[in-house]
């Protein structure tokens, strides 16, 4: 977390000293340091922009069940969300200053039974109470805005070809968030935390296995490089070539280990 914040300070400052060799490089470290607070004090918000998400007020029973899983972990408040963009995914986020968040995907609402449902969400506010979803959220915002000249360049081309062989240059950013968040043993030491919620444990590893083989709808856009770690599973991708470049723990031995923890 340190390093990506390092590196977005020093990108900065970098940027700041092409217009001005000697005032530049410290405009470009104030102006990094201020869009760091809004981050801190409105990342959520700003995911939730991102998500297209849409307050849940037509839910009494999913809204009551939040609340109950958030009494039994210890957590003040969490909103939630639909998302009838990010269709296939249940994602969460967390600013350091503001309120947690839940977006749910209008396809995992409709097609999941209620128990898988509530398997990600319980394991969603396990990532918000240990602080975890505010790191994550910090980190997508922080890559979004390293990237935003990729997406500004790759508006200026209409030939589908050419769009897609720029979008090689997210490669770093997916990589880099796969390796801060995809240590396998971390990774199976959630997966358990989450199977000790009683009558969970089936269906969250029912949840992880239909997630992952749901499409990745919006995978080429803005938002997209933002929710993408803001979830348990991720969803298939056609980007072949990033599949095999970004290390993944396997849904299927996340699941054969599940299964064996007692």
């Amino acid at each position: 977390m340190a390093f990506i914040i390092i590196l977005f300070v020093i990108s900065f400052a970098f940027f700041g000293m092409l217009f001005d060799l000697i005032n530049g490089p410290w405009y470009g470290l104030a102006l990094s340091l201020i869009i760091l607070v809004v981050f801190s004090k409105w990342g959520e918000k700003l995911v939730l922009v991102f998500g297209r998400a849409r307050y849940v007020s037509d839910d009494e029973a999913l809204i009551n069940q939040v609340k109950n899983f958030c009494c039994h972990l210890n957590i003040s408040e969490v909103k939630i969300y639909w998302s009838s963009s990010y269709v296939n995914n249940v994602y969460y986020t967390d600013g350091y200053f503001g309120k947690p968040a839940l977006i749910i995907g209008k396809n995992i609402y409709t097609q999941f039974s209620r128990n898988e449902l509530n398997s990600l969400i319980y394991a969603s506010l396990l990532k918000i109470k240990s602080g975890e979803a505010k790191n994550r959220t910090m980190v997508s915002l922080v890559f979004m805005v390293l990237y935003s000249p990729v997406y500004l360049v790759r508006s200026l081309f209409k030939s589908p070809r050419i769009r897609k062989q720029l979008e090689v240059f997210f490669y770093p950013a997916f990589s880099i968030k796969s390796l801060m968040y995809e240590n396998e043993k971390n990774v199976m030491n959630f997966d358990a935390e989450v199977g000790k919620m009683l009558g969970l444990k089936k269906d969250y590893m029912a949840a992880l296995f239909k997630v992952s083989h749901l499409p990745a709808l919006s995978e080429r856009t803005m938002g997209a490089l933002v929710l993408a770690e803001l979830s348990h599973s991720k969803n298939q991708t056609d980007d072949v070539l990033g599949s095999l470049l970004f290390k993944s723990v396997d849904v299927k031995t996340r699941i054969k280990a599940l299964g064996q923890h007692s």
